[in-house]
C-alpha cells in the first residue's frame, strides 16, 4: 500500500476523531424492555462487531490506536476516561471541540455510520476504556510481601508452597481467571489467612494491579495481555443474565432484587477495571460470605467469563441519561448565550430557529446529533454576529434538556 500523504493523513485523523467522539456522544441507546428479560438502563451494542468496524471497514485504526493496537497519528482512544455524568461529559466534549474540528475538516465528510454501527463502535470503545492500566511489577513485589501473600503462595520463584503458585493464575493475562480466583476461592481462604497473618488483607489504590504485574512477570510499565485493544472481554448482555441467575437474590439494581447486600445500581460507586473490581471482591469477601451464610444461602461460583460479563453489565449501568432542572436549564440557556439567537424561551428568532422540543423529546443523543447536523452553519452565523461559541460543562446538559423539554417553560 502506498504511504498516505500529509493531507490525506490529516483528513483521516479528523474523520477518525469525529467517529470516536460523535460515536461516544451520540450512540448511547437505552432499551426499555420488561425487567424479566433485560434491565432498563442498558448500553446497546456488540463489542465484537464494533472492533471489526474500528479495525476494518471504517478504517478508524489507520490513525487511532486502542490500548496500543492501531495507528499513532491521533490519540489512543482506549485511554478515554469520561467524567461524570458520562453521557453528558461526552456530549460536551463534542460540543466544545466541534468548532475546531469543523475548521480543520474544510468540507471533508467523515465515514458514514448508521445507528447500529455507532452503537457497536461505542460498545467496543467503552469496553476498551475499562481495561486495566499498566501495573508496576516492583511495587507489586512489595505488595506481595506486605499483604502476607508470600506466607502461602509463591510467585516468580519466591514465597511459600501451602497454596498454588499465583504466577500460573496471572501469567496468561486472563483478567477473568484472576477475578474468579479472588471470588471463588475467597470463602476457603478466609479462615487460613486470618489464622496465619492475623487479619484479612485489604487492597487499595493500584495495589491489586501492581500485584498482578508482579506475579504475571510483566515488566515495569507493561500492559497485561488482556489490555490489548483488539481483545473483547465480557458482554453486558450476558452479564445481566448471569446477574439474574447468581447475584440478584442478594443484590438489587434500580431497586429490583435482594437486600442482603448493597444496591449495585448507578448510584453505587464501583470500579470499572478488572483489577479494581477484583480488589473490591477480595476486600468485602468476609462480610459478604458472612451475610450469605446468615441467610442460609450458598455463595455463587462463577465459571469461565461469567465474572467479566457481570463486571461489564455493572459498568454499563453508569452510562445513563443525565437528569436536571428546567429552571437551571433556562438560566444556562441565557448565560451561555443561546437565547441571543434562539430566544429566551427557545421559541426562535430571526437569527436562529425554534429549538423547543416538539412531539419527540430531546435526549443527549438527539442534542448531539442536531449539533453535528447544524453546527457548521451555527458557527458561521455566530462568527458573523460576533458571538463567541458557548462552552458547556457536563452538568449543564441535563439542565438544558430538561428546559427544552419542559412545556411549562414554553410560556
Amino acid at each position: 500500500m502506498a504511504p498516505l500523504n500529509r493531507h490525506k493523513q490529516f483528513l483521516l485523523w479528523v474523520a477518525a476523531a469525529f467517529v470516536a467522539t460523535a460515536g461516544l456522544a451520540a450512540t448511547l441507546i437505552w432499551e426499555h424492555r420488561p425487567s424479566a428479560t433485560r434491565h432498563s438502563l442498558y448500553v446497546v451494542g456488540i463489542p465484537e462487531r464494533g472492533a471489526a468496524l474500528f479495525f476494518g471497514e471504517k478504517h478508524c485504526s489507520i490513525c487511532h490506536a486502542v490500548n496500543g493496537s492501531g495507528g499513532r497519528v491521533a490519540p489512543d482512544l482506549g485511554r478515554i476516561r469520561p467524567g461524570k455524568p458520562p453521557m453528558a461529559w461526552l456530549a460536551t466534549v463534542l460540543w466544545n471541540h466541534a468548532p475546531g474540528m469543523w475548521r480543520q475538516l474544510r468540507g471533508a465528510k467523515p465515514p458514514d455510520l448508521d445507528q447500529e454501527e455507532m452503537a457497536n463502535i461505542l460498545a467496543f470503545l467503552y469496553q476498551a476504556g475499562t481495561n486495566d492500566p499498566a501495573g508496576n511489577a516492583a511495587a507489586g513485589e512489595r505488595v506481595f510481601a506486605a499483604k502476607g501473600c508470600a506466607h502461602c503462595h509463591s510467585a516468580q520463584n519466591s514465597g511459600g508452597h501451602l497454596a498454588p503458585d499465583l504466577s500460573h493464575v496471572a501469567a496468561s493475562g486472563d483478567s477473568a481467571a484472576w477475578m474468579r480466583a479472588m471470588w471463588n476461592h475467597a470463602q476457603y481462604m478466609i479462615d487460613p489467612i486470618t489464622r496465619e497473618i492475623g487479619q484479612w488483607p485489604q487492597f487499595k489504590g493500584e495495589e491489586m494491579n501492581d500485584l498482578i504485574a508482579y506475579v504475571s512477570g510483566a515488566g515495569a510499565g507493561s500492559h497485561p495481555a488482556g489490555a490489548r485493544g483488539n481483545m473483547v472481554l465480557g458482554s453486558a448482555d450476558r452479564g445481566w443474565q448471569v446477574f439474574q441467575a447468581e447475584c440478584i437474590s442478594c443484590h438489587s439494581v434500580g431497586g429490583r432484587g435482594g437486600h442482603i447486600g448493597p444496591e449495585l445500581g448507578p448510584a453505587h460507586d464501583l470500579p470499572q477495571s478488572s483489577a479494581q473490581f477484583a480488589a473490591v471482591l477480595w476486600n468485602h469477601a468476609p462480610a459478604m460470605l458472612e451475610q450469605v451464610r446468615a441467610a442460609s444461602m450458598a455463595a455463587p461460583t462463577l465459571q469461565g467469563n461469567e465474572i467479566t460479563d457481570v463486571l461489564q453489565f455493572l459498568t454499563s449501568l453508569r452510562y445513563f441519561e443525565p437528569s436536571g432542572s428546567p429552571y437551571l436549564g433556562e438560566r444556562v440557556f441565557t448565560e451561555r448565550g443561546c437565547a441571543l439567537c434562539h430566544g429566551p424561551k427557545a421559541e426562535g428568532t430571526k437569527e436562529g430557529p425554534r429549538i423547543r422540543a416538539g412531539a419527540d423529546a430531546f435526549t443527549t443523543v438527539s442534542l448531539a446529533s442536531a449539533l453535528w447536523r447544524h453546527g457548521p452553519a451555527m458557527r458561521v452565523r455566530a462568527e458573523h454576529l460576533g458571538i463567541e461559541w458557548p462552552t458547556l460543562e457536563a452538568g449543564d446538559v441535563g439542565d438544558l434538556i430538561s428546559f427544552l423539554n419542559d412545556s411549562e417553560r414554553k410560556k
